[in-house]
């Protein structure tokens, strides 16, 4: 046996389809502002391309296949040290020929790129060393990096990368 409790005055309420309408509106109305905000936020947060003109280099990509062929049969290298403390962090290249021996006359450009924001990426200023060696500072920095550097004289150039952790 069931009884319907209904207090002093009050007649007891029954769901109409109305209650029905404003609570599925309601629902819905919570899930589409929810979803908006998401996105918008999603979409200022990350462009959705970290490589500017991705679409042009894939075309472009056999050029950069045979630019990497040339590269391989020069048979230059680069040696990468980072040397110093957190406070005074030095970036050091050293580019040699086929045989080991260090190129001389080498300038070295370069690129601090930051893995999840590129609006962090900076040029690395490096400078040439009388020993064949080019330094740049990296003073301050902390976090993970990629160096994308270039090493050019008249015979040639050396395009290389390397990745940073630096605690």
């Amino acid at each position: 046996m069931s009884k319907t409790v209904a207090h002093k005055g009050s007649k007891p309420r029954e769901l109409t389809g109305k209650h029905v309408l404003v609570m599925l509106l309601v629902f819905f109305g919570i899930i589409i502002t929810v979803s908006i905000v998401f996105t918008t936020s999603a979409v200022k947060s990350f462009r959705g391309e970290d490589v500017k003109q991705s679409y042009r280099q894939g075309v472009d990509y056999n050029k950069t296949l045979a630019a990497r062929a040339a590269q391989s049969e020069m048979g230059w290298q680069a040696s990468i040290n980072v040397t110093g403390t957190a406070l005074d962090r030095t970036f050091i290249v050293s580019v040699a020929d086929r045989a080991g021996l260090p190129l001389q006359g080498v300038a070295v450009t370069g690129r601090l790129r930051h893995p999840a924001d590129s609006t962090l990426d900076r040029p690395l200023m490096f400078m040439p060393a009388t020993d064949g060696l080019a330094r740049a500072d990296l003073s301050g920095l902390h976090g993970q990096w990629t160096v994308q550097a270039t090493a050019e004289n008249s015979d040639g150039a050396l395009q290389f990368s390397y990745d940073l952790n630096l605690r």
